[in-house]
């Protein structure tokens, strides 16, 4: 979400070997340019995000989901945002992609109340 806000910034928190591998320039996303191989890089760190959620969820043990649901509820945020984020093909260069305060009171309400994402 914050990879334009960042190289505005003049930073850019990204694995090497990742731009590497995508052979996106750290000059590229400086300059806020857009390329197919952006965002393959985006689509690749997104999967990445997906597989590691859908770890941690496995591994949460039942009895440790009351105890862990302001964790859940927050994860139910950002793995909406983040599907929000590749709904607008990774377009965050030069945009913050956000969520409204009522859909992530709606998010926090159904995993309080239904205990599910």
């Amino acid at each position: 979400r914050d990879v334009g806000e960042d190289a505005m910034r003049g930073r850019i928190y990204l694995p090497i070997s990742d731009l590497q591998q995508f052979d996106v320039k750290a000059h590229e996303i400086t300059k806020r340019e857009y390329s197919d191989r952006f965002t393959a890089l985006m689509r690749f760190q997104a999967e990445r995000a997906h597989g590691l959620y859908d770890k941690a969820f496995s591994l949460l043990p039942d009895a440790d989901r009351r105890a862990q649901k302001p964790g859940l509820m927050m994860a139910s945020i950002y793995r909406t945002l983040l599907r929000e984020i590749e709904s607008e093909n990774f377009q965050v260069l030069h945009q913050r992609i956000s969520l409204t305060p009522l859909r992530k009171l709606w998010l926090v309400w159904k995993m309080q109340a239904l205990g599910r994402m």
